[in-house]
């Protein structure tokens, strides 16, 4: 016969469930109305809660957002934990991270739209430490993936001799390049207006002139588009060989 739940256990996982569905009720309200329209007294009540119990799980309308951006961010992240191991050369693997990044873009808008608003001064100020550090740490996949390509390109000599620069610090460029081009690519219009098209195009030549940059081999011309698309169809069929990337 299996153990007695305690009367501790069995609350526990009640309390769980209950979060979890108000993470999930909260998610599907805002691919449907929109993140600003999410509003904790309606989503109690959809849930057939009272608001001062959703207020028991997250502190702040803004907890309950970083909460939900956790979720997807594990997912995520997931992707990432095999790129380290993909049989390509330290500067594909590179890209392979940004590519897993812009398809998981794709096909997850409104999550990228979430993490904007997030990381905005205002609004992460009011996130509580424990939700700011959940988030954190849903995201390590992806940095220990940078962090393992980075550190093996500067065995394997792709990359000249540490200096200054850390592995995580290396990182910052194309994190920087990729959040930057998300923004923008989200602003409905924005770029139009300077008569600029395929963001994702460009964030992939920036990245190579970044990368060319750092002197990191073998060296790819950004302004060769034949050579830098043939590059992007070889990571990306690596990728969907995986199991990662787009099918």
């Amino acid at each position: 016969m299996l153990p007695a739940m305690s009367t501790e256990d069995r609350r526990r996982r009640e309390r769980e469930a209950r979060e979890a569905l108000f993470i999930e009720r909260a998610h599907e309200r805002i691919r449907e109305d929109g993140l600003l329209g999410l509003q904790m007294s309606k989503l109690a009540a959809d849930c057939e809660y009272a608001t001062g119990t959703l207020y028991q799980h997250f502190e702040s309308r803004e907890d309950l957002l970083a909460a939900v951006a956790a979720r997807t961010t594990r997912e995520r992240a997931g992707r990432f934990r095999a790129i380290p191991e993909l049989a390509l050369g330290t500067r594909s693997r590179m890209l392979a991270i940004v590519l897993t990044d812009i398809d998981f873009a794709a096909q997850n808008p409104d999550y990228y739209r979430l993490t904007q608003y997030l990381v905005t001064e205002v609004v992460w100020a009011n996130v509580s430490v424990p939700r700011r550090e959940a988030l954190l740490e849903a995201g390590r996949p992806i940095s220990e993936a940078v962090h393992a390509v980075v550190a093996e390109a500067r065995e394997r000599g792709d990359l000249p001799p540490a200096r200054e620069i850390s592995e995580e610090e290396m990182g910052l460029g194309p994190w920087a390049l990729n959040v930057g081009m998300q923004s923008l690519a989200n602003a409905q219009g924005l770029l139009d207006a300077y008569d600029i098209h395929r963001p994702y195009d460009h964030l992939i030549r920036h990245f190579h002139a970044l990368m060319t940059g750092w002197r990191w081999e073998p060296r790819l011309d950004p302004d060769e588009p034949a050579v830098v698309r043939a590059e992007t169809d070889r990571v990306r069929a690596a990728l969907r060989a995986a199991g990662i990337g787009e099918q």
